[in-house]
């Protein structure tokens, strides 16, 4: 063996290991149930929003060669200047074609801000957020939960001598 401090590492932390894990894994179950049942209720929640006529003034597509670093689009709605949120790249060239046409495109205005979807409207709601906290946690406990596993495995090959 090559470093004996490792396998006393795994063997001593054995049962701390087998604790988190399990703690780990409740709470990534928990997290999950809660992702899902957010998403439902993101996907059913009444939106406020109404479809809107712009015009569009600019059109900056991402470019890796130039300092655009993402997708920019802004628009003019009631005399006064928007950049659309949440644009997708198909979106993006959309608006593109209304600019170089000079028609007017859709667009959805919700709370003071002008949104390319009604997914990006959807996203701004509360429950949107506290669903982006549980999709985001559940994945991060995927990982610790793994780890975790993976050292209660460690530490019994350790033990059992498999190593040595």
């Amino acid at each position: 063996m090559k470093n004996p401090e490792i396998k006393d590492f795994y063997i001593n932390n054995k049962k701390k290991f087998k604790k988190l894990s399990i703690v780990s894994g409740i709470l990534l179950a928990v997290f999950l149930l809660m992702a899902v049942v957010f998403y439902v209720l993101s996907y059913n929640q009444h939106l406020s929003y109404k479809v809107v006529q712009v015009n569009v003034i600019s059109v900056d597509i991402a470019n890796p060669l130039s300092k655009i670093d993402k997708d920019k689009v802004v628009v003019e709605y009631n005399g006064k200047n928007y950049e659309v949120e949440n644009l997708m790249t198909n979106e993006t060239l959309k608006y593109h074609t209304y600019l170089n046409s000079q028609k007017p495109a859709d667009a959805y205005f919700a709370n003071g801000r002008i949104f390319a979807n009604v997914d990006g409207i959807r996203t701004t709601t509360v429950i949107g957020m506290i669903y982006f906290v549980f999709l985001f946690g559940t994945l991060i406990l995927i990982f610790t939960t793994a780890i975790l596993i993976g050292c209660v495995v460690e530490a019994n090959k350790r033990e059992k001598g498999i190593y040595t």
